[in-house]
């Protein structure tokens, strides 16, 4: 490209590269804009990302993606990582320690309400119960009624609580239902199993998960002009003449219209420099968090177990996912516990003790790894702060907290790093 009209384009600043700011990035290419990305870390990805830990590749945590994730799926073909070779798409099949089967044989919703007349372990009145739920939730609850009472309301069965609502919300949400929105949960399920041909489908990540998003936008992004800087701490932000002046390890950075795509607890701090955002730090910092623990287990390479994702209705994990059966490294387990209460050392104890109960066949572990994501998702509870834009254009909010009655999934952080570019772009 001609480097006086590349500069001619108005220059954005995106600090964070997490899925909201690389979807923000690519976005901003599409829009005429010359994006530069500030990720502090090493690498892309943000809560979604492939580390190292001991020399070892892992995931920071074992995402489950579905069918109506549409923007996601839109933004990988967009960038080359074709989804089709990525992801492992399986009509919806929810299987369980206790023995539990819920397996569709198709991707309609034909298929999916047949699954649910021959579940095994579901009797009629749990049928009928699940129906109630699914009808009821076409009317959105209401804005602060929590999962539990909606569930109360509806009728549920002590089998429907334990093998579908209880684990898909603590899956989609990160919250327990005790405390999490009827109102974002409700959503889920309308999406997802009252949507459309595909849309309750599971996708399971065949790569790891650098591989599905964080690599393939890189290389998509310097191809295309774009300036993306990880290892570049943003230190403060200050306005400056009609723009915006960034502090950063490296040197100052000027842009014309700034994106903050960090973590919410971070942006705080960011905010502190620029005029009239008091009131909207003050909203962010009320946000809350859960935890999510992962423990990865490694057995040799001819292990393998009964399904590629099997679900423990006692919740230490809620899932295990067998990496081998999914494309990835052979005997390698991956084990989830969301919004995890108990330290590192105790979730790797007590999940290494389930699968000695469950999978007695199995052998002595390799090696055992555990993440902790402290701030994994925001706490999808009814009474979160609906958080708006700033009201000067120029300056635009990027992350899944931003997604009204939606928990923190990768759909939204995409969804809002989309929402982003197009907002900025609208500027003259």
């Amino acid at each position: 490209m001609d480097n006086l009209a590349q500069e001619l384009k108005p220059a954005v600043a995106i600090v964070g590269g997490g899925w909201s700011g690389l979807a923000c990035a690519i976005e901003c290419v599409h829009q005429g804009l010359r994006p530069t990305l500030f990720e502090a870390a090493p690498g892309l990805g943000g809560r979604a990302r492939t580390v190292r830990m001991d020399g070892l590749p892992l995931d920071n945590g074992q995402h489950i993606m579905i069918g109506a994730y549409t923007e996601t799926l839109s933004l990988m073909r967009r960038i080359g990582a074709d989804p089709d070779r990525l992801l492992q798409r399986l009509p919806l099949t929810l299987s369980f320690d206790d023995g539990f089967r819920l397996a569709a044989r198709g991707s309609s919703r034909a298929s999916l309400a047949l699954a649910f007349v021959r579940a095994r372990g579901l009797g009629w009145p749990d049928r009928l119960a699940a129906l109630r739920l699914l009808r009821a939730i076409r009317t959105p609850p209401a804005a602060q009624e929590t999962v539990s009472a909606l569930l109360v309301r509806t009728g549920q069965t002590e089998c429907c609580l334990r093998h579908l609502w209880w684990p898909l919300c603590i899956s989609a949400l990160n919250t327990t239902a005790d405390r999490a929105s009827a109102r974002a949960f409700a959503r889920v399920l309308n999406d997802s199993l009252m949507g459309g041909h595909g849309a309750a489908d599971l996708l399971l990540p065949r790569a790891d998960l650098g591989a599905l998003l964080p690599e393939p936008a890189l290389f998509w992004l310097r191809a295309h002009g774009a300036t993306v800087k990880t290892g570049t701490r943003v230190l403060g932000v200050q306005c400056s003449g009609e723009g915006f002046r960034l502090e950063c390890g490296d040197g100052p950075t000027v842009a014309d219209r700034i994106v903050f795509a960090t973590s919410p607890h971070q942006l705080p701090s960011m905010l502190a420099g620029l005029p009239d955002m008091e009131a909207l730090a003050r909203e962010v910092s009320a946000l809350e968090y859960e935890a999510i623990n992962t423990v990865h287990v490694a057995f040799d390479s001819t292990t393998r177990l009964p399904d590629a994702m099997t679900g423990f209705v006692d919740g230490e994990p809620h899932w295990v996912f067998d990496r081998g059966a999914l494309g990835g490294t052979p005997g390698l387990l991956a084990c989830v516990v969301s919004a995890a209460r108990d330290s590192r050392e105790q979730t790797e104890k007590a999940v290494l003790a389930t699968l000695r109960r469950q999978y007695p066949q199995l052998a002595r572990p390799l090696w055992v790894r555990t993440i902790s994501e402290r701030r994994a998702t925001f706490r999808c509870t009814p009474d979160r702060p609906v958080l708006r834009q700033p009201r000067d254009d120029r300056i635009a909010l990027a992350g899944d907290y931003l997604i009204a009655d939606y928990p923190g999934t990768l759909e939204a952080a995409v969804r809002s790093g989309l929402a982003a570019a197009r907002r900025i772009a609208r500027r003259p």
